[in-house]
């Protein structure tokens, strides 16, 4: 897969090809751009096309040439410390909060919440400083994910 680009952006009228890649629901804009990218295909992932302008339009998913996510600057600045987590490590909601400059780890696990790109953002590598905390996708999700890259199986 291509790099990840962390950015703002307008997202509004972008037409988007729905489907499945890697066993996860992706959504890629014409030009290739994954924009979106969730372990299961939900109302959670027509709602957020839906909130960002997105328009779905039918066919088959365009090649994969760049990875973007698109968010608010907190967001964007939480998601770019995610990827500073090596596989099979974690690090908690206040140390990220530490890291990006903000005193709530509440903020943090919010803006984690809306990761658009489960995995290549990796916010399940986050956890609570007494376990593993919440997970939009189920904490057991959570659990198989961390141990796959503490056994080197991912990532």
């Amino acid at each position: 897969m291509p790099s990840i680009r962390v950015t703002p952006a307008d997202l509004s009228d972008c037409r988007v090809r729905a489907g499945t890649l890697d066993g996860f629901t992706v959504a890629v804009t014409e030009a290739g751009e994954l924009i979106l990218r969730l372990p299961t295909r939900s109302a959670e992932f027509r709602r957020r096309l839906k909130s960002w302008g997105c328009v779905v339009t039918p066919g088959p998913l365009p090649k994969v040439r760049t990875i973007r996510a698109h968010g608010t600057r907190f967001q964007l600045k939480v998601w770019q410390a995610c990827q500073r987590i090596r596989p099979g490590r974690t690090a908690t909601y206040g140390e990220i909060a530490k890291a990006v400059g903000c005193r709530s780890a509440q903020a943090v696990g919010a803006a984690l919440g809306a990761n658009p790109l489960a995995v290549l953002i990796p916010c399940h590598r986050v956890v609570s400083a007494s376990g593993a905390g919440g997970f939009a996708w189920g904490i057991a999700r959570k659990r198989r994910w961390l141990k796959a890259e503490r056994d080197g199986l991912a990532g």
